[in-house]
C-alpha cells in the first residue's frame, strides 16, 4: 500500500485563499462596486446643490443671523421674543441679490416674515398668494421678507423666477433666524405691525377659495387678507 501511495506520487494541498478571493470577486464587481460609484455620484451632486456660497466664512456666520435691537426701538419693558404680542427679533441676513436686509430697518411699514424652502410642498401652494397680496398692498407700507431655510442661491433662484417674487429673499444659512423664530415647520408666518410687534402667527400654507369652497385644512384667502390690513393700520 505504500508503495502505491508512492507510485502515485506525493498529495498536493488545495489552496483555498485562490477560490475564496474567486468567491467574492463576483459580488464585488457586480453589486458593491456599482453601489459604491452611485454613492460617489450621489454625494458630488449634493455638494454642488447645497454646498455653501463661495466667499463665506467665519466672518459671515459672525455678521448674519439674530442681532441686538437698537435701543430706541425698544421701549421698556416691552418684550422681545417670537410671540404675539411681543417685539419681533431683529436680525441681519444677506439677500438672494447680495444686499442685505435687516428687520428693525423695516420699521414704521406692516411686515411679513414667511418662512420656506424650495423643497416645502405646501409653500410652493401659498406663494402666489403673497406674490398678489405684495403686488396689492406695496404701496400702502407692506413689506414681505421671504427667509429662506438653508438652501444655496442655485436651488433658491428658479424657484423665485417662477413665481414672480420681487419681495426680498432673505438667506438663513446657519439656521439660527429660523430658530429664534421658534419653526416648528413649514411654511411659517408672523404678521408684524408698524412698530414692529407681532400681531399674529400663522403656521401652515395660506391657499386661496377655489370655487367658493375652502381648501381642507388650509385658511381662506380674506383671512390672509385681513391680517394683512391689521398690520397696516
Amino acid at each position: 500500500m505504500a508503495e502505491d501511495a508512492q507510485a502515485s506520487g506525493p498529495v498536493e494541498e488545495v489552496d483555498e485563499a485562490p477560490q475564496g478571493r474567486r468567491v467574492w470577486r463576483g459580488p464585488w464587481r457586480s453589486v458593491i462596486l456599482p453601489l459604491l460609484v452611485v454613492s460617489a455620484i450621489a454625494g458630488a451632486i449634493w455638494w454642488l446643490d447645497y454646498r455653501p456660497d463661495s466667499g463665506s466664512s467665519s466672518v459671515y456666520d459672525a455678521k448674519y443671523g439674530p442681532v441686538e435691537m437698537p435701543a430706541g426701538l425698544a421701549p421698556p419693558g416691552m418684550s422681545v421674543e417670537a410671540a404675539e404680542g411681543s417685539l419681533a427679533p431683529d436680525f441681519l441676513l444677506k439677500t438672494l441679490d447680495d444686499g442685505e436686509i435687516r428687520l428693525s430697518d423695516l420699521r414704521g411699514e406692516g411686515v411679513i416674515v414667511n418662512l420656506w424652502a424650495t423643497w416645502c410642498g405646501p409653500c410652493r401652494k401659498e406663494m402666489p398668494q403673497f406674490v398678489a397680496a405684495y403686488d396689492r398692498y406695496q404701496k400702502e407700507g407692506l413689506e414681505i421678507i421671504a427667509l429662506n431655510l438653508q438652501e444655496s442661491k442655485s436651488v433658491i433662484q428658479p424657484f423665485v423666477d417662477d413665481f414672480g417674487m420681487d419681495f426680498p429673499v432673505a438667506l438663513d444659512k446657519r439656521g439660527a433666524v429660523s430658530d429664534e423664530y421658534r419653526i416648528i415647520g413649514l411654511p411659517m408666518t408672523y404678521f408684524i405691525d408698524r412698530e414692529g410687534v407681532i400681531r399674529s402667527v400663522f403656521q401652515g400654507p395660506f391657499l386661496e377659495r377655489l370655487e367658493g369652497t375652502q381648501v381642507q385644512g388650509a385658511i381662506e384667502q380674506d383671512e390672509l387678507t385681513q391680517r394683512i390690513e391689521e398690520i397696516l393700520e
